[in-house]
């Protein structure tokens, strides 16, 4: 593990994170990962994140403030122009104002084999609101729906995307925090926090 501080932070790193919260247990449950959140630098110790009130900007202290967890990671091969074109993307889903995608989230859970599993017995106990969530989650991944809401590894995985730079194999209205901890697009750069 390399501890690091928010000076080595470059525009357009990405930071991965967990709390003790119940819903961060549920998301790294369901994922099998050791993070359940992802957010995005964008400099002058400001990140993008999309959470419960939107897309938002805030200060990265306070965007880490109650993580237990935080891991940078970098996109390979990043140039300047890349660089600027994620950062001054998300700054513009933040000025659409644009809220959160609770449907996304829940149907980006079901790309890895414990969300899969958790579903499929949701699926069993009850087929009639299984069926109505896989209408609900396939609508919402629809190429209409982009860029109308975000859950936070969507965010993430979708202004790379539109860079020119993706970062995930999968759309990004099927990446979860582990794919962006997991890319092989990405380096490790080091621990913000780790407690």
């Amino acid at each position: 593990m390399t501890k690091i501080t928010t000076s080595q932070l470059r525009p357009a790193d990405i930071i991965v994170s967990t709390t003790d919260a119940t819903v961060s247990g549920a998301i790294r449950t369901g994922s099998g990962s050791s993070v359940s959140h992802s957010m995005l630098y964008i400099g002058n110790q400001f990140v993008v994140e999309a959470i419960s009130a939107g897309v938002v900007k805030r200060p990265l202290t306070q965007a880490i403030r109650d993580a237990s967890l935080a891991i940078v990671v970098r996109r390979r091969s990043m140039t300047p122009i890349i660089r600027t074109a994620v950062t001054d993307q998300a700054e513009r889903y933040v000025s659409l104002g644009l809220p959160y995608d609770k449907i996304g989230a829940a149907g980006a859970g079901t790309t890895h084999r414990r969300g899969r599993t958790l579903s499929t017995i949701g699926c069993i106990l009850n087929p009639l609101l299984c069926s109505a969530a896989a209408t609900a989650v396939a609508r919402n991944a629809s190429p209409a729906q982009a860029d109308t809401a975000f859950f936070c590894s969507e965010l993430i995985a979708r202004v790379f995307e539109l860079a020119g730079a993706p970062i995930s194999n999968n759309s990004p209205s099927f990446t979860t925090p582990r794919h962006v901890r997991m890319s092989s697009a990405l380096i490790y750069v080091g621990h913000l926090k780790d407690t």
